[in-house]
């Protein structure tokens, strides 16, 4: 199995079940800025609450064969593996399917993951034991700090000054392992480093 990471910003998504399971996906389909639908007779109060600030379209009612209709990505999330079942017989057409109970019919698994700006993490165990996924994730939080945002957007900035500095190749790979080194996760030596990198030709510096 080969993970893929997947770019759903503006692209329709149908979650179909309005438990705990569903608002969990929705959390992350949000974050991942999908326009997101939720087809179940009930929901939890999160889900509500994200219906009532127009972060969600809910039909309030059981799943029909044309809610996959033009649908990039559909979610099944309700508590009854048969429906589950005839759902998934009904999404052929749709290209990307995650069946939450782990049932037939997918083709998508949606991994515990971790974000810090462009630095993404995710684990999954492929069904065998999600809680064992998860306690992955609460480790990663502690091992890597939400420092690591900045720090990977520095790294980002980096490079490019270090594309357009007249250094040698050698040079430039001397510098990106020298800011692998965990004090790098501090600010002033990140400014450090960009003032060197930027006096050896390596372009603009930007600080905030």
């Amino acid at each position: 199995m080969i993970s893929l990471s997947v770019d759903l910003a503006h692209q329709p998504v149908v979650v179909v079940g309005g438990g705990k399971v569903a608002s969990k996906r929705v959390r992350l389909l949000q974050e991942e800025k999908a326009r997101v639908t939720v087809v179940s007779p009930t929901v939890t109060n999160e889900l509500k609450q994200r219906v009532e600030a127009g972060e969600i379209r809910w039909l309030n009612r059981s799943f029909e064969a044309s809610d996959v209709r033009n649908v990039f990505l559909l979610v099944i999330a309700t508590d009854d593996g048969d429906t589950n079942d005839s759902i998934a017989r009904l999404a052929n057409g749709v290209p990307l399917v995650n069946r939450a109970d782990g049932g037939t019919g997918g083709n998508l698994q949606i991994p515990a993951q971790l974000s810090r700006g462009k630095l993404n993490l995710s684990v999954t165990t492929q069904g065998a034991s999600p809680k064992l996924a998860s306690r992955l994730r609460e480790e990663w939080e502690k091992q890597f700090p939400p420092a690591y945002e900045e720090y990977v957007d520095f790294l980002y900035e980096c490079r490019h000054m270090l594309k357009a500095s007249p250094l040698s190749g050698t040079e430039k790979d001397h510098y990106l392992e020298r800011m692998l080194d965990p004090s790098y996760l501090e600010q002033e030596k990140q400014w450090g480093m960009k003032d060197e990198i930027h006096n050896k030709g390596g372009g603009t510096i930007c600080q905030d």
